[in-house]
């Protein structure tokens, strides 16, 4: 999913990676192709890409399940587990490099139009994925999207297994309940992998870090500890089924009955096998370092930040990038609230005491909410003169503000976008979590508005699923580097155009949002190359954010497991003002802002390197143009 952040202030993930994958690809199974533009993809590369891309759907229970797909040819596949078995590792690995050979023995200097794109993009993810898993310990799961470890706190099988089956596997009819059952009992051979994973890679040297043990652990002891007929697995089974009263009373006991016994004798023993190979790892105190501390750990960081950056710049480069941005924005942020009359401490320190200031807080009653979501309406509604000067193409589909219900406050990201329905249903929205008020400032809100929604993530995931002459790993995959760089980009891009002359907390909000993003480039690089212990990446972040360190620490916990994929957002943000600025440069009076954000949204998210092809080439025409007209 797009960037989870709570008013300037990271969230925790709630998702993994690759369900936000699998959604983008429901988009483009949804809406089936139809004959094409001059420029788009002709079967040849489209229909070779679109087949590559089919084969791993195909091959990927979980992921039909997340696409809704089991009336095809491939059959319903809902009662089964994706295998993640060692030898899985190989067989990725050469798929992968199949799939990059036939793209390569195409002739790339014939290639025109569209074309180009879609090979480079299909080029570029093959060649990422096969380096990701080119170490020996590469686990026997597809790196695009997934954890590094066999086990973590955050995005590991044990910890995101529960969320697909609660969340993800669908149960309307008895068939889809037999099915739910079924998979419960395919939870041990699952999790039983991952254990197989977890030894492959400590035979190799590999131990996640401690902190991502324990808090794996933690959260499997809080599944075990009720009762198996009281388990999470069985009161979401039953809570489904209340619902559907074509199913007998007694045929809901008697599934119910078969739930509880597949947790008792299957789920269960599976997770306690594992939590006990945890806890025996834990007695050993492995610590929490880097991936350098592991063997090829330089060489596989290198690949991280390749395929989450979607750019050749190494670690030493990317943690001087950060060094500079937080010092040029440190300086901003300093002289704006100097403006305002607090002078005294660091800029963190400052905007600590800004985030409890009264003046700012939203109150904690059902009026300060509802005063809350409609200052998200308003800044919506202060946005929308601006934006035919500054695009060409807009969403067809409105933007709507819900609140995050709330009875699903507590495990729900502070804010987050849902693309539209492409059948016009539904329009694109923005959740706002208001489970804890305190949470959300009046001068952060408008920043985290922009991103999640307008002109963020909605214009360019709602505007992409408009691209249906392009192969849908072209209307998939959303590096990134591109997709949050995207949305970065329009947080500056609100200040230009003029939104916060008038509110300059507003606009610290926005520089504070910015500091914590280059924040990200010098700690990740600092774990994983510099050889920063956790603590030290915790005080810099502190010091420089004016975050909680309670905030500060999830945080690094999340980069200690996710190595590199913190530095996409600024990356991707320079990448897109630097194309903007040279666009200009060279184009002179004939740059039209509109177009460039029109070709920049235009193409689907694209691998930075590619973007800055098509942006290079829709300069090239339109100097040509100019130089004709003359």
């Amino acid at each position: 999913m797009p960037g989870f952040e709570r008013a300037g202030v990271p969230m925790r993930r709630a998702t993994l990676n690759t369900f936000a994958i699998a959604i983008a690809i429901a988009m483009g199974l949804a809406q089936p192709s139809r004959a094409g533009e001059a420029e788009s993809a002709p079967p040849s590369i489209r229909a070779l890409v679109d087949a590559q891309t089919f084969r791993g759907v195909n091959r990927d229970p979980e992921l039909r399940t997340l696409l809704g797909l089991s009336n095809d040819e491939v059959g319903d596949l809902s009662d089964r587990l994706t295998d993640i078995s060692l030898p899985r590792r190989a067989e990725h690995r050469a798929e992968l490099q199949a799939n990059l050979d036939a793209l390569t023995a195409l002739d790339r200097s014939t290639i025109t139009g569209q074309d180009r794109w879609s090979y480079d993009l299909a080029s570029w993810f093959y060649t990422t994925q096969i380096d990701l898993m080119r170490v020996d310990w590469a686990p026997a799961w597809m790196p695009v999207g997934a954890s590094t470890y066999a086990v973590d706190q955050l995005f590991s099988v044990p910890v995101t297994l529960p969320q697909f089956m609660v969340n993800q596997h669908a149960v309307v009819d008895d068939t889809s309940a037999r099915n739910y059952v079924a998979r419960l009992r395919a939870m041990a051979t699952k999790l039983d992998q991952v254990r197989a994973n977890f030894d492959m890679q400590a035979e190799h040297g590999v131990i996640p870090p401690q902190i991502a043990l324990e808090g794996a652990a933690s959260q499997i002891r809080s599944l075990l500890q009720p009762a198996s007929g009281s388990s999470m697995f069985v009161g979401s089974l039953q809570h489904r089924l209340d619902k559907l009263p074509s199913i007998a009373p007694e045929r809901r006991a008697e599934l119910l009955a078969q739930a509880t016994q597949a947790v008792d004798e299957a789920t269960n023993p599976a997770y306690a096998r594992l939590l006990a190979r945890l806890d025996e790892v834990i007695a050993t105190q492995p610590g929490s370092r880097g991936v350098w501390a592991l063997p090829d750990g330089g060489a596989f960081y290198d690949a991280a930040l390749r395929w989450n950056t979607s750019t050749n710049l190494d670690a030493d480069a990317i943690h001087q990038i950060g060094l500079d941005e937080v010092a040029r924005i440190e300086r901003e942020m300093d002289g704006l609230l100097a403006k305002q009359g607090l002078r005294d401490g660091t800029v963190g320190e400052r905007m600590l005491a800004l985030a409890k200031d009264p003046r700012f807080v939203y109150e904690d009653s059902e009026a300060g909410r509802a005063e809350l979501v409609g200052d998200v309406e308003r800044t919506l509604a202060r946005l929308e003169p601006h934006i035919p000067a500054y695009f060409g193409r807009v969403p067809p589909q409105r933007l709507e503000v819900r609140r995050v219900p709330d009875d699903a406050q507590a495990t729900s990201p502070g804010a987050y976008y849902v693309a539209p329905t492409l059948d016009g249903s539904r329009p694109g929205l923005f959740f706002i979590n208001l489970g804890d008020i305190n949470a959300n400032t009046r001068w952060s809100l408008p920043t985290l508005v922009h991103h999640e929604g307008s002109p963020g993530h909605h214009f360019q995931i709602s505007l992409g699923q408009t691209l249906t002459d392009l192969p849908l790993l072209r209307r998939s995959l959303n590096p990134s580097a591109f997709t949050e760089g995207w949305a970065l980009y329009a947080e500056q891009l609100t200040a230009e155009m003029g939104l916060y002359e008038n509110d300059p907390w507003g606009n610290l909000g926005r520089l504070q949002a910015e500091m914590f993003r280059s924040v990200r480039l010098v700690v990740d690089t600092g774990l994983h190359r510099k050889r920063w212990t956790p603590e030290q990446a915790i005080d810099y972040m502190h010091r420089k954010t004016g975050m909680t360190q309670a905030s500060v620490r999830t945080e690094v916990y999340r980069y200690l497991v996710q190595p590199g994929q913190a530095c996409s957002y600024k990356v991707g943000h320079l990448k897109m003002v630097e194309l903007r600025e040279r666009a200009k440069q060279r184009l002179g009076d004939r740059f039209d802002l509109r177009a460039f954000h029109d070709v920049v949204l235009g193409n689907g998210a694209l691998p930075l390197a590619v973007l800055e092809g098509v942006v290079n080439d829709w300069v090239d025409t339109v100097a040509a143009d100019r130089d004709t007209a003359m």
